[in-house]
C-alpha cells in the first residue's frame, strides 16, 4: 500500500486507493492539453522505462508551460489524491523548472492548487521522481494533474502514476475498545534526542522581567531536549554574548543544541572560504571553550540551503559541500567536537538534497536534517499521519544507512500563510487566531509523534516565541508557541499540546515500536535513560471518545501513572504561560493502563514524576518604593528539580494561594507588583518542581 493511505484504508470499503491514471506516453500525447507557446512532444530520448517521454522544450521567454489533463470529474470535498512522474531536465537553470500540480475545479473555474516537487538541472540531469498530494477543497468537482515547465530548457516527464482515496464518512468513535501495544523488544530509536524548538529570541531586545518571567520560565517549565539556535556572521561581540547566554541557559535545562547561520557569506572557493570558514570556527570555538556551551552539537552553514537567496544552493550542491569542506577541516584541525549538518532543506520536496549529501559528502557529515511545513494536507486530513510517517522513515533509514548517523527534523509546523498584506509580509500559520487553531496545534503533535515513529534523532517546531512586533515594520513572524507583541506574552493552543512532548518525550531515551489496533489513535512511547521512566502519547482521530487499552509489553512493575491532556474542545490556557497539571492517575494493573481518551485530543501518561513538593518558600517579604510599587523578595530554594516560583497576592495574611489571586510566574528571586492598588497588600510565593508539584505556602 502506499504510505499515506492506511489510515482512510482501515476505514473504508477499498482495501487500497484506486488508481485513476497510470500514463507512460508510449502512445503521444492523446488526451492532454497544452497551454502555452512551448514546444510539446513525445520522444524517445533516454526515456525511464518503455519507448518514449513527455517532453516540454522552452527557447525563450520562460513561462508557464503546462501539460494537463482531468483526472476525475466527480470529485468530492475531502478526496485525496496523489500523483508521482518522473522526470529529467537539461538546460533547466531557473526555479521552479520543472515541477506536478493537482489542480481543483468546482466546473470551469479553477479554485485551488497543489503544488509537488520541482527538478532544475542541479537534481535532474539524470532522472528524478517527483510527488504530488492533495485534498479537494469544498466546491471541487474536477481534478486536474499537470506537467510544468517554468525556465527555458527541456523538461522529459515519465512513468506518471495517479491514486485517489475517496473520502468516505468516518465514525463518530471506534467500534470496539482500541488495543494499544508498546513492544519494547522492538526498538525504533536507542538513543532519542528529545523535542523542542526552533530559537530566534535572542535576536531581539529582551528585559531581565521579560527573561525571568517568560523567556526562561518557560524553557525550564517545558524543558526542551533540543533547540534549534539562529546566528548571524555579522553579529557584535556583545550580541554573540546574548547569544552564548541563551544557550547557557538551555545547557542548565539539558537541552542540546544546534547552530545555523541565517546570512552565511557568498564568498570565491580557495583562500577565501578557507578564511570565512576559519571565522565561523572561531566563534563555535569561543561559544564551546570560551564561554562553556558544550551542549552545542551540531552546526549547518546555511538555513534552508540559502545564500543570499532563498533554497539557491540546493540548484549548487557541490557548493555547500565545498563550504561544509573548508569547516570540516578547522574542526578538525582543532578537534572541536562539533558535528556538520547537512543539508537542512525544506520542504519535503527538497529533501533529495539529503540523499545527495548522503552519496557525496557522507565523509564529512555528522548528521542529516530537513524542514516540512504541512501545506498541502487539511487540519482533517487522515493521510497525513501516514504520509509524514514514511516521509521521516525514508529520511532516518537514508541516514542510519551512511554509517549509523541520524536525521534530525530541525523545522516543523502547519501551513503557512505567505501572503503579502498592506506591504507586510506574513510569515506565521495561517489558522492562528482563527476557530481552528486548538485542531492546528493537535496536527502539530500528530506530526511529532510520526516523526517519532519516524525513528528521527530530533525535532523542533517553528518557533518557540514569535518575533516581537518591532522587528520589522514589513514582516511578522508570528508561529511562536507564545505571542512577543509590546508586552504581550498570552500562550497559543500549541503551547499546552506540543509543550506536552517537550516535557515528557525528552532525550536521551529510547524510543519502542506502539502497535495500535486502530489506525486513527495515532500512538508513541518512549523509556527514558538513567531513571527508566516511561511516558507514552495517544493521539485520537475520532470526534468521540475513544476507550483504549494498553499495555507495555514485558514491563517490570511501575508506579501509576499521570495523566496529561490536550482537548482541543477545552484547550488549556494561563495568563502566566503555568502548563495545565495532570488529571489524575491512571495505574497499571496486569501489565496494562485502561482509560478513554476525548475526542481530537492528545493524551500523554507519564512515570517521569515524583510526588514531593519542594520546601515552603523563606523570608518572603515586601516593600514599596518610590513609584508606589511593591517589591516582593525571598530566599532562592535548593532542590535540584527546582523550577519556577508562583507569586499570590491577597487582602488578608492568611489569604489561601489560588488562581485568581496569582500575580506573575518567575525563576527569580524578587517580583516587581505594579498593579497592586491596596495600601498594604499581601503575597505569598510557592515553589514548584519539576513534576509541577507546588509547595506549601
Amino acid at each position: 500500500m502506499i504510505a499515506g493511505w492506511s489510515a482512510f484504508a482501515a476505514i473504508a470499503a477499498e482495501d487500497a486507493p484506486q488508481a485513476i491514471l497510470q500514463e507512460d506516453f508510449e502512445k503521444g500525447l492523446g488526451g492532454w492539453q497544452q497551454e502555452g507557446a512551448a514546444e510539446f512532444t513525445v520522444s524517445g530520448e533516454q526515456p525511464h522505462q518503455g519507448g518514449k517521454a513527455a517532453r516540454i522544450t522552452v527557447a525563450d521567454k520562460p513561462a508557464y508551460q503546462k501539460l494537463a489533463r482531468f483526472v476525475d470529474e466527480k470529485a468530492n470535498a475531502g478526496d485525496a489524491f496523489q500523483a508521482t512522474v518522473w522526470v529529467r531536465t537539461s538546460g533547466v537553470a531557473a526555479n521552479p523548472g520543472a515541477y506536478i500540480v493537482f489542480e481543483f475545479f468546482d466546473g470551469d473555474n479553477r479554485i485551488a492548487v497543489s503544488h509537488g516537487g520541482m527538478a532544475t538541472d542541479a537534481t535532474a540531469r539524470d532522472w528524478q521522481e517527483l510527488e504530488v498530494c492533495g485534498v479537494a477543497p469544498a466546491g471541487a468537482r474536477r481534478v486536474r494533474v499537470a506537467l510544468l515547465l517554468h525556465s527555458t530548457g527541456s523538461a522529459w516527464f515519465d512513468e506518471l502514476k495517479v491514486t485517489c482515496m475517496r473520502n468516505k464518512p468516518v465514525p463518530e468513535k471506534p467500534a470496539q475498545p482500541v488495543a494499544i501495544r508498546v513492544l519494547p523488544d522492538t526498538i525504533i530509536h536507542p538513543r532519542f534526542g528529545g523535542v523542542g524548538f526552533h530559537c530566534s529570541e535572542h535576536e531581539h531586545t529582551i528585559t531581565r522581567e521579560h527573561w525571568d518571567q517568560v523567556l526562561a520560565k518557560r524553557w525550564r517549565e517545558l524543558r526542551p531536549a533540543f533547540a534549534r539556535v539562529s546566528d548571524c556572521c555579522d553579529w557584535n561581540q556583545a550580541r554573540r554574548d546574548i547569544q552564548a547566554n541563551y544557550i547557557l541557559m538551555m545547557k542548565e535545562v539539558g537541552t542540546e543544541v544546534y547552530v545555523t547561520t541565517w546570512n552565511p557569506k557568498d564568498v570565491a572557493e580557495g583562500p577565501d572560504r578557507t578564511a570565512y570558514a576559519k571565522s565561523v570556527v572561531d566563534y563555535l570555538d569561543y561559544l564551546v571553550r570560551t564561554k562553556g556551551c558544550t551542549n552545542l552539537k551540531y552546526y549547518c552553514m546555511t538555513n534552508e540551503l540559502s545564500l543570499k537567496q532563498w533554497g539557491v544552493l540546493h540548484k549548487d550542491l557541490p557548493k555547500f559541500k565545498s563550504y561544509h569542506q573548508c569547516l570540516y577541516d578547522e574542526l578538525a584541525a582543532r578537534r572541536l567536537d562539533i558535528k556538520l549538518l547537512a543539508t537542512d532543506a525544506s520542504p519535503v520536496d527538497f529533501w533529495f538534497t539529503i540523499e545527495w549529501a548522503a552519496k557525496n559528502m557522507d565523509e564529512i557529515t555528522g548528521i542529516y536534517g530537513g524542514h516540512h511545513y504541512i501545506n498541502n494536507h487539511a487540519l482533517d486530513d487522515l493521510a497525513f499521519y501516514d504520509w509524514f510517517l514514511g516521509k521521516t522513515s525514508w529520511a532516518s533509514g537514508l541516514a542510519r544507512g551512511r554509517n549509523r548517523k541520524d536525521f534530525v527534523l530541525g523545522e516543523f509546523g502547519s501551513k503557512q500563510d505567505g501572503r503579502t498584506v498592506n506591504g507586510v509580509k506574513l510569515d506565521r500559520c495561517i489558522y492562528y487566531e482563527t476557530p481552528q487553531e486548538p485542531l492546528a496545534a493537535l496536527q502539530v503533535c500528530e506530526a511529532g509523534l510520526a516523526a517519532i515513529n519516524g525513528g528521527v534523532y530530533a525535532l523542533g517546531y517553528w518557533t518557540f516565541a514569535d518575533y516581537p512586533d518591532e522587528y520589522n515594520k514589513r514582516y511578522q513572524n508570528k508561529w511562536g508557541a507564545f505571542r512577543w507583541s509590546k508586552t504581550d506574552y498570552s500562550t497559543r493552543a500549541v503551547y499546552y499540546s506540543y509543550g506536552l512532548l517537550t516535557r515528557f518525550f525528552r532525550g536521551p531515551a529510547t524510543v519502542f515500536r506502539v502497535s495500535s489496533s486502530d489506525p486513527l489513535l495515532r500512538a508513541a512511547a518512549v523509556q527514558h535513560h538513567g531513571a527508566k521512566t516511561y511516558s507514552v502519547a495517544v493521539l485520537n482521530r475520532y470526534r468521540g471518545n475513544a476507550p483504549v487499552t494498553i499495555t507495555l509489553v514485558g514491563a517490570p512493575a511501575v508506579p501509576a501513572f499521570r495523566k496529561y491532556v490536550y482537548d482541543t474542545a477545552r484547550v488549556p490556557s494561563h495568563p502566566f504561560g503555568d502548563m495545565q497539571p495532570p488529571e489524575g492517575c491512571v495505574a497499571l494493573k496486569d501489565g496494562a493502563l485502561t482509560d478513554t481518551v476525548a475526542p481530537l485530543s492528545l493524551t500523554v501518561y507519564t512515570t517521569a514524576y515524583d510526588d514531593e513538593p519542594p520546601a515552603a518558600v523563606k523570608n518572603v517579604t515586601s516593600a514599596k518604593d518610590a513609584a508606589g510599587n511593591w517589591r516582593v523578595t525571598w530566599t532562592a530554594n535548593a532542590e535540584p528539580d527546582f523550577c519556577y516560583y508562583r507569586i499570590y497576592r491577597g487582602t488578608a495574611p492568611d489569604f489561601v494561594p489560588a488562581a485568581e489571586n496569582q500575580i506573575g510566574s518567575t525563576i527569580a528571586t524578587e517580583f516587581l507588583d505594579t498593579k497592586a492598588g491596596l495600601a498594604e497588600p499581601h503575597y505569598r510565593v510557592l515553589a514548584v518542581d519539576q513534576s509541577g508539584n507546588a509547595s506549601k505556602p
